[in-house]
């Protein structure tokens, strides 16, 4: 039996199991939620996929972050595999040539997209805070920000929002999947602030969509992106602040960048995810018969 949602608390005895979410393990990111119930939730989850996880003949996870974590965090002595995910063909855009900063001005500014559900681990507000304090210096930019919204997360972004006098931070809300791959072809560059991933699939979209990328340093993010990002504490306005400032002002590290992580992209693929998940199934299938 294959559980792809980590959670199995039946008696099967033959179940191999897939780690898809870090928080019920991450005890400060959980602890950013301010409701008790959504605390609650992730702590009843951390029971159950510790559980699942440790009667699982394998475990398969998706970076050698989350494997590495979670083993420590629940001694975990299983079998296990690392099996990324992949991603859409349709978000593929080979990189674009890099303009000067000088190049943009306040009617065509440099478009820095954050394509992500707002919540409390994804930070939004400071990227925010970060380019309003660029647009202040003079900088020629502007922020998208596409994904539904957690009700709670709506006042720390509104907050940051009343600031923006010249409008901007444009928050587009939820947009179908569908339509995504438009709005990555459509930005100059990406920016990527969560302090809590498993595999972050957003950021191997943008890097697909050959954008040069400012990322926070937290969790597995430099695993996926190496040395070819412009890194920051997303807990740390100054700190995004000073990244993104540094890719504006880089034009030749932005195009190398975004070559570097768009050749890396096209190892995920859901046709190499699919073959190789299979092709474990089967092995631990025979090594239990």
């Amino acid at each position: 039996m294959f559980v792809p949602g980590g959670s199995f608390l039946g008696s099967f005895p033959n179940v191999v199991s897939l780690s898809q979410n870090m928080l019920p393990f991450e005890k400060k990111e959980r602890n950013r939620f301010p409701k008790w119930q959504s605390r609650l939730r992730f702590k009843l989850l951390y029971f159950t996929q510790k559980y699942t996880f440790k009667r699982s003949k394998a475990v398969i996870f998706l970076t050698n972050y989350a494997k590495e974590f979670i083993s420590k965090r629940i001694n975990l002595s299983t079998m296990t595999t690392i099996i990324p995910h992949g991603i859409n063909l349709d978000f593929t855009s080979p990189p674009r040539p890099q303009l000067s900063i000088s190049e943009y001005t306040s009617q065509n500014p440099f478009k820095l997209l954050y394509v992500s559900i707002i919540t409390f681990y994804k930070h939004q507000w400071n990227v925010a805070e970060a380019v309003l304090k660029l647009r202040t210096e003079g900088y020629p930019i502007e922020l998208e920000l596409v994904g539904g919204i957690k009700p709670l997360c709506l006042k720390k972004l509104n907050d940051v929002l009343k600031k923006d006098t010249n409008n901007i931070i444009n928050y587009k809300g939820k947009i179908a999947y569908d339509d995504l791959g438009v709005v990555y072809k459509n930005a100059d560059g990406f920016i990527f602030a969560s302090s809590c991933e498993n595999m972050p699939i957003i950021l191997v979209e943008a890097m697909t969509a050959g954008l040069p990328i400012c990322s926070s340093d937290m969790g597995p993010m430099q695993e996926v992106l190496g040395d070819s990002a412009f890194y920051f504490d997303p807990l740390d306005v100054n700190k995004i602040y000073k990244a993104v400032k540094e890719m504006l002002d880089s034009k030749n590290i932005r195009m190398k960048n975004a070559n570097k992580s768009y050749n890396k992209s096209i190892n995920y693929t859901w046709q190499s995810c699919s073959d190789k998940t299979f092709e474990y199934l089967s092995q631990i299938a025979k090594q239990n018969l």
